[in-house]
């Protein structure tokens, strides 16, 4: 017992001692963390500064001249065919083979972050007097943007451009650019949204349309690692970008076989332009976007939307207008790339529950056909000549918004639809002037298919009007169709 007694005695005394040497030593490892990460900023400044003064001194040379293309104009394409309407009572035939296609391949989309050069370490605190607020389409923006940031140009000279784009790179740029990349990742910004965001940002700050806000969009995007060149045409800066596939009717130069689109003006003829890379791993703009940008939601008029052959499958829809906005200034490019964005959040929390409502307890093809057929039949069709006046693809959200829409509108929705409620394979088919989809579905099903990567893709027309899956306008039975993946 007495041995007991001694045991515990001497072990509170090294306790206390010993307790007291763990936090002296995590004292130290807090100081050499704050040390390392001081050495780290300072790294990341002077790269930052060095590679900046570069970037400004090559600037002051003479800009190189190129000739401003005419932009390349909207396809005309094939008269489409009227929707046709399905006779029930025609029986499917039996199709022993397959019907043939044509494969095309299609790139992933780009990830929506852009790559920067490196990390950009936290900046220290910014006090609250440098917060800046802004608007991007409804949507509230805050960044740390310190006032003497605010610049003048006298003139659109190498000269004055350079001076600017030093001011531009001081330190106090290191928050700003930090937060439009967060915004980017919190708004789930694709890169034409980002760019939109900086252009905003910038017109607010340095006013609309100006030499001064080009030129802090210029910067903002080279600074978060974009392939972007500033240029001067007829005594103004334009911004010149790269992107991943044509942009129809905008004004372009070439530059060893890469287009680079001009922002800013339309115009054709004669412009100088600085093409220098800032830094080795520019990326290029995506058309493609992954998914809707979360602006601030603001409610359209609702519209009821509602099935004909399954009337409890109804839902009064009022899409974002503020992202409405956002798509009806989208660059006019090819429709592919609008496949690949789904629906908005506030589109599917009230579109989706109905739908998984109409389609439980059903097969998987009965669930197909009640989706097909809501889509056929909920939303009214007119070509886009006929609404617009011109070619449009609408995204997903859109065809809830406009009156009317295609069959390449319907497609794409039709494929979002299938793919997040039912998770099957989809793929586009483009036919001449029309286009459909081929699903993979996992259950037995009498009606037009084709192989593809191992898979029975059955043809699911969203435009033949009361048609069920499987099933195929009868104009295009023999025609082989192009295929896209999803």
């Amino acid at each position: 017992m007495k041995k007991t007694l001694i045991f515990f005695g001497l072990l509170m005394l090294v306790l206390p001692m010993k307790a007291q040497d763990y936090q002296d030593y995590k004292n130290r490892q807090k100081q050499e963390l704050e040390r390392y990460k001081d050495s780290v900023k300072q790294d990341y400044d002077d790269y930052r500064r060095q590679a900046n003064e570069e970037y400004a001194r090559f600037m002051r040379e003479q800009w190189e001249a190129f000739q401003l293309l005419k932009g390349e104009p909207v396809p005309e394409l094939p008269e489409p065919p009227r929707p046709f309407e399905y006779n029930r009572d025609t029986p499917i035939p039996n199709l022993p083979n397959p019907v043939p296609y044509k494969p095309i391949p299609t790139p992933k989309p780009s990830p929506i972050r852009p790559i920067k050069h490196p990390d950009v370490p936290k900046p220290s605190p910014i006090p609250s007097s440098a917060k800046y607020e802004f608007a991007c389409y409804g949507t509230s923006c805050v960044v740390s943007l310190d006032k003497s940031l605010k610049f003048k140009l006298k003139d659109a000279s190498q000269t004055a451009v350079a001076d600017a784009w030093l001011h531009l790179s001081s330190p106090k740029s290191d928050a700003l650019i930090r937060d439009c990349l967060g915004l980017q990742k919190e708004l789930s910004l694709g890169d034409w949204a980002y760019y939109c965001l900086l252009r905003d940002l910038s017109e607010s700050f340095l006013g609309k349309a100006t030499d001064e806000a080009m030129l802090m969009q210029v910067y903002l995007l080279a600074q978060s690692g974009y392939k972007v060149r500033i240029g001067n045409k007829n005594g103004h800066l334009v911004a010149l970008l790269p992107f991943d596939g044509v942009i129809y009717e905008r004004c372009f130069i070439t530059h060893q076989g890469e287009r680079l689109y001009i922002l800013g003006t339309n115009e054709t003829g004669g412009t100088y332009v600085f093409n220098k890379a800032f830094s080795d791993n520019e990326r290029v703009m995506s058309l493609r976007m992954p998914c809707p940008p979360k602006f601030a939601y603001k409610p359209t008029a609702g519209k009821e939307f509602k099935s004909k052959r399954y009337p409890e499958i109804s839902v009064t829809l009022s899409p974002n207008k503020n992202l409405m906005d956002f798509y009806q200034g989208y660059p006019k490019c090819v429709w592919t790339n609008y496949s690949w964005t789904g629906l908005s959040e506030e589109v599917k929390a009230k579109l989706y529950p109905m739908l998984r409502k109409g389609i439980a307890g059903k097969s998987q093809i009965e669930a197909a056909n009640c989706i097909i057929n809501f889509v056929q039949t909920a939303l009214e069709y007119k070509t886009d000549q006929e609404q617009f006046g011109y070619e449009r693809p609408l995204f997903a959200d859109e065809s809830f918004f406009y009156p009317f829409c295609d069959c390449e509108d319907r497609s794409i929705l039709f494929s979002i639809l299938i793919h997040d409620l039912l998770g099957l394979d989809v793929v586009l088919l483009s036919y001449p002037g029309h286009l459909a989809t081929a699903v993979s579905y996992t259950e037995e099903l009498n009606g037009y298919y084709f192989e593809y990567e191992g898979k029975r893709y059955y043809i699911s027309d969203p435009t033949y009007i009361g048609a069920n899956v499987g099933m195929c306008m009868p104009q295009y039975i023999n025609t082989s169709p192009e295929v896209y993946k999803l």
